[in-house]
């Protein structure tokens, strides 16, 4: 790959465009001597190219970068380019006149970008976050109006409120076994079965 078009390469080398492929793609007609270039500033402003066109030169990389800003959030490209251009904010000459105009330009689009990207993740990252938490909180909710309506019905059965151990073993089966077979238990035993029931480890 080039970044520019070597001419001089291209003519010594006897490269001609390639019958396949897209612009700027080059190979020698030599049978014997088979070689292929692509010059990363001829290719065609396509998607397809936009990660390529990322490591040619300034004024082409500043392209690739806004093209790639107008794809979806979700787009694979986007992705895949991230951790390189992240590198880049640290790897760029930080003396501004060691820079060109084009490369200057580059450079504060692509942080701009990097920083709009950080952004979004640790905005998705907390969304994300509290959904999780309010699902959670209303599965551990159900769960709890579930086990105490079963705590309320167990202690009708037995005549007595239900022992601490007891309240743990009804918890674990529920989660275990759940709550259809807990109503099928309570519904079909009388008292002392019951209290049997619950005091078998085994007991399903």
């Amino acid at each position: 790959m080039s970044a520019g078009r070597p001419d001089r390469v291209l003519a010594d080398y006897g490269f001609e465009p390639a019958a396949s492929g897209p612009r700027g793609h080059y190979v020698t007609t030599h049978v014997a001597w088979r070689l292929h270039v692509v010059v990363l500033s001829e290719l065609p402003l396509t998607r397809d190219t936009i990660l390529l066109r990322l490591l040619g030169p300034p004024r082409v990389r500043l392209a690739a970068i806004r093209e790639l800003l107008a794809l979806p959030d979700d787009a694979w490209e986007k992705k895949v380019a991230l951790p390189w251009l992240g590198r880049l904010r640290f790897e760029v000459p930080p003396d501004p006149a060691s820079q060109s105009n084009e490369e200057r330009e580059f450079i504060m689009e692509t942080q701009a970008w990097f920083e709009q990207y950080q952004q979004q993740l640790r905005s998705e990252g907390r969304r994300e976050g509290r959904d999780e938490g309010r699902r959670e909180g209303r599965d551990a909710g159900r769960d709890e109006g579930r086990l105490l309506a079963l705590t309320r019905l167990y202690a009708r059965r037995l005549g007595r409120p239900l022992a601490d151990a007891e309240r743990v073993v009804l918890a674990e089966r529920l989660e275990r076994l759940g709550e259809d077979r807990l109503d099928e238990v309570v519904l079909e035993l009388g008292a002392d079965a019951l209290a049997a029931w619950l005091a078998d480890p085994a007991a399903r």
